[in-house]
């Protein structure tokens, strides 16, 4: 038997996509992984836009919070923050699963990356898309909701596809603090096997790459005009 049929067996693809969770329950691998970035997605992109939309705000109380927010997320590695997300909240009475340690710490500093992409968005809306807008009559609100968030969106897929990107990559760094999640399970896989590290590794590779350009794949689904237009400005 070589090295691709000692890694490429049933038990060691059901570990890879699902954990332990057939054996002990645990979900891990794919799945955890894909738990943990689609979440972080979502939050961080809910984040991102309160926080962009904050920082295009005329008024201070507003727009400072959201600068300092940012650049402090943007500045500190992700690492340091998941080990701040894991051992500060015991040390101050707070007890939070390593789940929620890496989500927190994953959303928090994405997040901070969406909410400039939010707020470079917004400002590429053409000023004279809003005079028109004024001149037709529109109500403030009916300004953001019809031309700038539409146009500031469309704008703002190809970054937000690469953040996406990122984001599922960084959930590699679960393992650091003991969860299993894909990177962990090829790891306990190549140090079982011992002798297959190179074929462990590329594994990881194809199950990473596949599903990055898969995100990437949906993202530039909705880069086409006429079909992003029909989806969310029903015209």
């Amino acid at each position: 038997m070589n090295n691709w049929e000692r890694v490429w067996t049933l038990a060691n693809w059901q570990r890879l996509l699902f954990g332990d969770l057939f054996t002990r329950g645990q979900l891990g691998g794919l799945a955890l992984t894909l738990t943990i970035g689609l979440l972080a997605i979502l939050g961080s992109t809910l984040i991102g836009a309160i926080v962009g939309l904050m920082r295009n705000s005329p008024r201070r109380s507003l727009n400072v919070p959201a600068m300092i927010y940012v650049q402090a997320f943007r500045n500190v590695p992700l690492l340091i923050l998941v080990f701040w997300a894991y051992f500060v909240p015991p040390a101050l009475g707070f007890q939070i699963s390593k789940f929620m340690s890496v989500l927190i710490a994953l959303t928090l500093f994405t997040g901070a990356y969406i909410a400039e992409i939010v707020h470079g968005g917004i400002k590429s809306v053409a000023p004279a898309n809003i005079e028109a807008g004024r001149a037709l009559g529109l109500a403030g609100y009916q300004i953001h909701t019809k031309i700038v968030l539409p146009q500031a969106f469309f704008n703002m897929l190809p970054a937000l596809a690469g953040r996406y990107v990122v984001s599922i990559k960084n959930t590699s760094l679960a393992f650091l603090i003991g969860l299993t999640d894909l990177t962990e399970i090829g790891k306990q896989i190549g140090a079982r096997l011992m002798t297959a590290p190179l074929e462990v590794y590329l594994t990881l590779l194809i199950i990473y790459f596949v599903v990055n350009r898969a995100i990437s794949a949906l993202v530039r689904l909705l880069e086409d005009r006429k079909r992003f237009n029909r989806l969310f400005l029903r015209i």
